[in-house]
């Protein structure tokens, strides 16, 4: 399944957290439960995913912004992740993962087989 289809295709995002449920680690099943929907789908200078989670909205340009910011880039790796594992290829990909307010503080790789149990597979 391409990652266009991925978007498109319902019940994929119910299907990708029952899957980290299963596999994931703890960082990767904490992250993963804010996940809300698939937002869309783009290629950039890779194909990229993006996904709205219920992550607070992050003022970027306000001064205490930088754990805020931290924080929602870690979660997103943890997310890029899981996401890698769940979606196996060899397509060099990226995810975004936008706060409740509709900002992404950071694009991050999903691409490549890492997980050594695979059921439920898109």
């Amino acid at each position: 399944m391409s990652l266009a289809e991925i978007v498109t295709t319902p019940g994929t995002l119910q299907q990708f957290k029952k899957f980290v449920a299963e596999y994931g680690n703890a960082d990767q099943k904490q992250a993963v439960q804010h996940l809300t929907k698939w937002r869309g789908y783009g290629r950039k200078a890779y194909p990229a995913i993006e996904v709205d989670s219920d992550y607070p909205t992050v003022d970027y340009e306000a001064s205490d912004a930088t754990n805020e910011t931290l924080a929602l880039e870690e979660q997103s790796q943890y997310i890029a992740e899981a996401f890698a594992a769940w979606w196996q290829t060899d397509e060099t990909s990226v995810i975004q993962v936008f706060d409740r307010g509709g900002n992404t503080p950071q694009v991050r790789p999903a691409s490549g087989p890492t997980a050594s149990k695979r059921t439920g597979r898109a």
